[in-house]
């Protein structure tokens, strides 16, 4: 966007944003935040500078749940404006049922869902 003023281009930040819905066979990995959004929500991370969507995906995973996942597919994207971000929905695939290692800096629970529910 250029200045009105001086003509001085200015180029807006923007933060890319992975969302990833985790699956087990017929189950999904939904999380709680440990401070802010009360209800499940999906892994999510910032993308890093010289990181591919799968290894911020690979990274986030791990970091928080301590699992690993491959079959990673985009799914969809929206622009998130309170954050100045772009969000990238993908899902991933979960490699070995392994119980969940909770990294409790940034969540407070993990847990896996019936993809098939009332």
């Amino acid at each position: 966007m250029p200045c009105r003023s001086c003509g001085h281009k200015i180029y807006p930040e923007i933060s890319p944003v992975i969302v990833v819905a985790i699956t087990n066979g017929d189950k999904i990995l939904l999380t709680k935040f440990l401070t802010g959004y009360k209800k499940h929500a999906l892994l999510s991370g910032y993308v890093e500078i010289g990181e591919t969507l799968e290894d911020t995906i690979k990274r986030e995973v791990s970091e928080e749940v301590g699992l690993s996942v491959h079959n990673i597919r985009y799914y969809s994207s929206q622009p998130w404006a309170f954050t100045h971000s772009l969000l990238m929905g993908l899902t991933a695939e979960l490699d070995k049922d392994l119980a969940i290692n909770l990294e409790t800096d940034e969540i407070s629970k993990a847990q896996w869902f019936d993809l098939e529910y009332d």
